[in-house]
């Protein structure tokens, strides 16, 4: 279900309509620019006992359009585990009760902008492994975090993550169409998300050189994200293309604050997108997702924000692709998700990350 900028009432309202079952619970997906109070909210569906989990993004996917006002609401009826935490502590705590559970899949929402991002990541990692597959997206508002940004029938938070485990078949896929354009460098000196040196020099003059030379493009503090938008950085890990990671701005220092840690000592290259292959990523993410099922099953897509600031005009259209393929497989379907800060993805294989600049698609039978 989707509700274009409504009121408190107008959210319970269509909860009420959609609400049919004591065993449901909701995904609520939330544009930043929805004017509803959080704590209202959530005292609302408290009192109605209904089971809830849900965050704050720069916009909400409905088929084909996004609103930065918009609510998402996503009703699932698969057995659900929900975990609040801000740190491996509190994960450990409250994850003791469920240790012998069959999970199959952990939903995630993670406060995208927090340097904290990839260290309760790999939280979730370290004691989980391989034995669940990861989704989610990075939750936050660009404008302000004052409000509030994850919730769920305990609360607001203004950070940490959100992970709701599942024992449904589910498949997923990721993909984000970038390839290299300058490098590699030497990740000579970085601190979480911040890069300090590249090749033993200051980050920003390195990156403003090599944007200089390759694109003619005179960088400067101030015009950073201007440019920085469409040259991000890449590294390889094994058994994955390009991890991304989203050069968002550069302090006083020089030092370049990105989306997602950087490891010291790490090959980085500067990446460009590939033109020629973007058409062909919503056919063969339906595809790798595909599972025969005589009902609907519960499609969500996280696309990064800044991708959709790079592909412009161009983003509609993979948008477009990706509700039009869906629909062919399963009509009664509806295609629905956020643009994200950050993207959240493990198949199995490899290691837990937040990517960037990254589509990934999950989808529950």
């Amino acid at each position: 279900m989707f509700l274009e900028n409504p009121t408190l009432n107008d959210i319970i309202s269509g909860i009420n309509e959609l609400f049919t079952s004591e065993k449901s619970q909701l995904l609520l997906l939330i544009g930043e620019k929805c004017d509803v109070n959080l704590n209202d909210l959530v005292a609302n569906l408290n009192r109605k006992n209904i089971l809830f989990n849900g965050g704050i993004f720069p916009k909400v996917i409905h088929k084909n359009i996004t609103s930065e006002q918009g609510v998402v609401i996503k009703k699932v009826d698969f057995e659900l585990v929900t975990i609040y935490f801000n740190s491996e502590t509190e994960f450990l705590n409250k994850f003791s009760d469920y240790q012998d559970h069959n999970f199959t899949t952990a939903f995630t929402l993670i406060d995208g902008l927090s340097e904290s991002a990839s260290e309760q990541l790999m939280t979730l990692f370290t004691h989980l492994g391989n034995n669940v597959r990861f989704f989610g997206g990075g939750v936050g508002r660009l404008r302000t975090n004052t409000n509030g940004i994850l919730i769920n029938n305990d609360g607001v938070y203004n950070t940490g993550t959100i992970v709701v485990f599942l024992s449904a078949k589910t498949k997923m896929d990721a993909k984000h169409g970038w390839k290299k354009s300058i490098g590699p460098f030497i990740v000579t000196r970085s601190e979480k998300n911040l890069i300090k040196e590249l090749n033993w020099e200051n980050a920003f003059d390195v990156y403003s050189r090599c944007l200089k030379d390759s694109q003619n493009i005179l960088l400067t503090k101030e015009n950073f994200f201007k440019y920085s938008v469409n040259f991000p950085f890449g590294f390889f890990k094994e058994e994955r293309d390009y991890i991304v990671r989203d050069p968002m701005e550069v302090n006083k220092d020089g030092y370049i604050i990105c989306v997602g840690n950087i490891p010291e000592n790490s090959l980085v290259d500067i990446l460009s997108i590939e033109e020629k292959k973007l058409n062909d990523i919503p056919k063969k993410m339906i595809s790798n997702c595909l599972e025969e099922s005589q009902n609907a099953p519960i499609a969500v897509l996280f696309t990064c924000i800044s991708r959709v600031n790079h592909l412009k005009e161009k983003f509609d259209e993979e948008l477009q692709g990706f509700n039009s393929e869906l629909l062919k497989h399963f009509p009664n379907c509806e295609l629905e998700g956020a643009l994200s800060i950050g993207e959240i993805y493990s198949s199995g294989k490899g290691y837990l990350e937040l990517l960037n600049k990254s589509i990934v698609l999950g989808v529950a039978y």
